[in-house]
């Protein structure tokens, strides 16, 4: 019963991951929602920025008593107030404020996309040398059976004396040097599980083998999200210095105020009716800034330089982006090569390891040769299985470096 118990809770709590969950998993960790809170700002920012150019509406009232009246001040009055005010025209600087804020706002929907795709990118290598490092334990694991079992078999003819003893200990050395390496490899894997679970704030104990990058709708190159965000801060840059240098052109404000007022005269003889009880004014407001010695200009000019800056290093990202996915192709077609190359290998090593076996156990040959065919073909076998999925590592990067979301060719 406590058996079937322990076996209910390791189901329980032990999840397989396949690649496609780690992803999404990923996609709501820290920085997502980092990056998320900072695009919300943004867009708040553009709305808040929008409601501020249109028409305000104020009321007020307020009691006023005066010590010494006149016929103009009475001892006691109240005055109620409605006012709406409106800029028609800036300058310019409206239009340019909110292109520079749209382009804010896109720029961190690029942050956000950039971010998500370069988490695809790390989870998929974390996957795939996951499943690597897997394939290296089962291969040391078999290595270390088959040296167990030809330790065990010598063991019995050094006892009869058919063997010397250095042939033993070779192959015990052996033994305990592959022991050395699994627990390498163990080492390895946890340290793979244990950056998955930084990606995806959870704990990691299992992942499901299979899943795949698809690669074959990977036609052309676009700008990577990151790039298109550098782009869209360099263009808030130069919107947001257009809209300083429209400070020189003339502003016009419109103001109306609606005002009721009641008065209470402590001598009536002063309640002559000069003070009305309700008026109206409306105000035309026109604005132009002839002289401020340079400083708008200068003011222009500096923002505009820091454009000038941001423009230089996309152009400089741009081609080192260009570089990265050259060599990212390029590698690819190498991890293709290599995959039939190991696969080769393995095919002639496991040969060799056959026939060698056939003769040393027949006494042609001594350990010697055995032992290096033994971890020839186990070398060879891990070769090839990293050369596969580093194979989906170098699709995953391509895809990357191409400005595609990664997710959306995950199997």
């Amino acid at each position: 019963m406590k058996v079937l118990i322990t076996m209910l809770s390791l189901h329980v709590f032990l999840y397989a991951y396949s690649l496609n969950e780690l992803v999404d998993i990923s996609h709501q960790n820290r920085l997502v929602k980092s990056a998320t809170h900072s695009l919300s700002a943004v867009e708040k920012t553009y709305e808040s920025t929008q409601s501020s150019y249109l028409p305000s509406i104020n009321i007020g009232a307020n009691v006023q008593n005066a010590t010494k009246e006149t016929a103009a001040l009475p001892q006691t009055s109240f005055k109620a107030y409605a006012n709406i005010d409106y800029m028609f025209y800036d300058g310019g600087k409206r239009s340019d404020i909110y292109k520079q804020l749209n382009s804010n706002v896109d720029a961190q929907k690029k942050n956000l996309e950039a971010i998500k795709n370069d988490i695809s990118l790390d989870v998929s290598r974390l996957y795939f040398e996951y499943l690597s490092l897997l394939s290296d334990k089962k291969a040391t694991i078999q290595e270390i059976e088959q040296l167990n079992a030809e330790l065990n078999r010598l063991n019995m003819f050094y006892t009869s004396g058919s063997v010397t003893k250095d042939e033993v200990q070779k192959i015990d050395s052996r033994v305990k040097n592959s022991n050395v390496t699994l627990q390498e490899i163990e080492l390895n894997i946890q340290k793979v599980l244990h950056t998955l679970e930084y990606y995806t704030t959870k704990k990691v104990d299992i992942i499901t083998e299979g899943s795949k990058i698809n690669y074959s709708n990977v036609d052309n190159k676009e700008l990577r999200a990151d790039i298109k965000k550098l782009k869209l801060e360099a263009d808030a840059t130069l919107y947001n210095a257009r809209s300083i240098k429209s400070q020189n052109y003339p502003s016009v404000y419109f103001e109306n105020t609606f005002s009721y007022s009641e008065y209470s005269f402590d001598d009536k003889s002063l309640d002559t009716g000069y003070l009305v009880d309700t008026q109206n004014i409306s105000t035309l407001n026109i604005s132009w800034n002839l002289l401020d010695f340079g400083a708008t200009t200068k003011s222009y000019e500096a923002r505009y330089e820091q454009y000038l800056s941001q423009k230089s290093i996309l152009e400089h990202q741009k081609a080192v982006a260009d570089v990265d996915y050259r060599l990212a192709r390029k590698s690819l077609e190498i991890s293709k090569i290599k995959i039939d190359a190991t696969k080769a290998t393995l095919d002639a090593a496991s040969s060799t390891y056959e026939l060698i076996k056939l003769r040393y156990q027949n006494g042609v040959i001594d350990n010697i040769a055995y032992l290096q065919a033994l971890s020839e073909k186990y070398e060879a076998a891990r070769g090839y299985k990293r050369a596969l999925y580093d194979y989906e590592i170098k699709k995953a990067e391509l895809i990357y470096y191409s400005g595609k979301n990664i997710k959306e060719y995950l199997q």
